[in-house]
């Protein structure tokens, strides 16, 4: 879809020039990164916790997908938000999505739904490789531990365009909408969500902290659109809605 911009400029959208002038300023085409920090996330920290290293116990080999299993990455099935023991969280998720739909203006008679969901353990040096996540809108995750130097979250300019040449800035007043790359600190009970197809990557878990206590434990996920009440879903995707989740306790 196209848009057509015209607009009376108004002195809250027009930036002073040296010599006196206003010029307005549009920034489209925008990269939205969401981050939310879930208020009493640690009971819910706990009990994926145990959860999630009792998953791993049972299937020790996991799958392999952006992590790198020889570096000690630990990646799980992609059908977490099926099982019942992690509605809790999913339940979270729903709410945020719910909320980015709505402040985008997505079309109502559509509502999120989550095909795909899975656990991670970034043991000391493990990390993931650059990658996006493809047959989804919606993409992210969240953490459940987070010791120091477990691994920055990094994301890159989607626009290679932007590399034929880049400008000199001055440093102190550079503005991040110029940033060409971005980093995230991991935090206990962080949400992070971002557009599927922005490229990221986890740096490698460098944390001091021996066994278990040292492990970068997070949730990453995949979401799109559904027509709300369609029936059948498709049979090839573990399509999970909001209605589908146990409600909460």
């Amino acid at each position: 879809m196209t848009g057509t911009r015209d607009h009376t400029m108004s002195q809250s959208e027009s930036n002073p020039q040296a010599d006196g002038k206003r010029m307005s300023k549009d920034a489209f085409f925008a990269t939205p990164i969401y981050l939310t920090d879930l208020a009493d996330s640690t009971a819910l920290n706990e009990n994926l916790k145990a959860d999630i290293r009792s998953w791993r116990q049972r299937d020790p080999e996991g799958t392999v997908r952006s992590n790198v299993a020889q570096a000690g990455a630990w990646h799980s099935a992609t059908d977490m938000h099926t099982r019942r023991e992690f509605d809790p969280l999913s339940r979270e998720l729903f709410e945020v999505l719910q909320g980015i739909y709505d402040e985008l203006g997505y079309d109502p008679d559509f509502e999120p739904v989550c095909d795909s969901m899975w656990a991670n353990i970034n043991s000391r040096h493990a990390y993931n490789r650059h990658h996006t996540h493809p047959h989804a809108l919606w993409s992210g995750v969240y953490y459940v531990q987070a010791p120091d130097d477990c691994g920055l979250l990094y994301f890159t300019d989607p626009r290679p365009q932007t590399q034929i040449l880049t400008p000199y800035f001055d440093l102190r007043r550079r503005h991040p909408g110029t940033w060409n790359e971005v980093f995230y600190q991991p935090r206990e009970g962080r949400l992070i969500v971002f557009p599927a197809w922005l490229v990221h990557a986890v740096h490698p878990n460098l944390s001091d902290e021996d066994g278990e206590a040292g492990e970068r434990i997070s949730v990453s996920f995949n979401f799109y659109q559904l027509r709300r009440g369609s029936q059948p879903r498709n049979p090839h995707r573990k399509e999970v809605v909001a209605g589908d989740l146990d409600p909460p306790p």
